[in-house]
């Protein structure tokens, strides 16, 4: 069953139109993870990669305390799932009634070291790409899941702790979930037109809805583009103005009709940056 879904994925990546964006021969995309990228993170951007005639290398941007000189070297950002972050990184700026209520319920983020060893630096890295967004407004960046988290985080909006205890719903692990995009001007909207994508959900946590919608004015570079779960979990955040998504669920194990709109802008976008002399015409 695994052989004939890779088979399946192999065909329908490499069946697709040529890209919009070239590159030299012997050129790579050079793909700067702020973690690990998993083996089914880095097989499935490869197919795809392979289908649009690009090579690509991955480079571990944590090793590399320098983040500004790590920028310099890649030609796209991609922040994997992972761990729960931990929620003074928002808390500064939520309203008092919310962060007393977050105090209070601590134990229900799971605290790991892997979660220590990422929030600061994926914190620092976001904070850096959108305090010099004339510089990076073009550098593509993708998070999942806890990517996604982060990018919200990032931009100072808070995080559910977790989904079964406040919404009542069962956390969403192992289950594919149907994102219903609510935004007409987005990237989701031109990946999929008409169209709501599932996706496979692996995550406790997400973006507190409830808080956004609230407090829409205070995140105006901030668009939530769909929803799952009757509007109740956020699958998707963009940046205004900066060529950067998130998106709750995992493309990297979702279906081909899923994976792959998602994955050939972010390598096309990154071809283009990377054409561009990252960025400086």
């Amino acid at each position: 069953m695994k052989l004939l879904f890779s088979s399946l994925f192999v065909v329908l990546s490499l069946s697709s139109a040529q890209a919009a964006c070239k590159l030299p021969k012997g050129e790579k995309i050079t793909i700067g993870c702020t973690y690990e990228c998993d083996f089914a993170t880095r097989s499935r951007l490869k197919i795809v990669g392979a289908g649009l005639g690009y090579k690509l290398e991955f480079l571990d941007l944590s090793l590399n305390k320098d983040i500004s000189e790590s920028l310099s070297k890649i030609d796209t950002i991609l922040i994997p799932g992972g761990a729960d972050i931990h929620p003074k990184f928002y808390l500064k700026d939520v309203s008092e009634e919310l962060k007393l209520y977050t105090e209070k319920n601590l134990h229900l983020v799971k605290f790991t070291e892997e979660g220590k060893r990422r929030d600061l630096f994926e914190y620092t890295l976001l904070k850096i790409y959108l305090s010099q967004g004339e510089q990076y407004s073009k550098l593509p960046v993708l998070g999942i899941c806890r990517g996604m988290q982060m990018m919200s985080v990032a931009q100072g909006l808070p995080l559910y702790l977790d989904i079964a205890t406040e919404l009542g719903i069962p956390n969403r692990l192992y289950k594919f979930d149907q994102a219903f995009i609510t935004e007409n001007e987005s990237l989701m909207k031109s990946f999929y037109g008409n169209k709501n994508p599932k996706g496979l959900e692996m995550h406790h946590q997400g973006i507190r809805v409830d808080y956004f919608e609230a407090h829409r004015n205070d995140f105006p570079e901030v668009k939530v583009s769909s929803f799952s779960n009757q509007g109740k979990i956020a699958e998707s955040i963009e940046y205004n103005d900066l060529t950067a998504l998130g998106v709750q669920f995992h493309p990297e194990k979702s279906l081909p009709s899923t994976t792959r709109p998602i994955f050939k802008w972010y390598l096309t976008k990154a071809c283009e940056y990377k054409s561009s002399s990252k960025g400086v015409k």
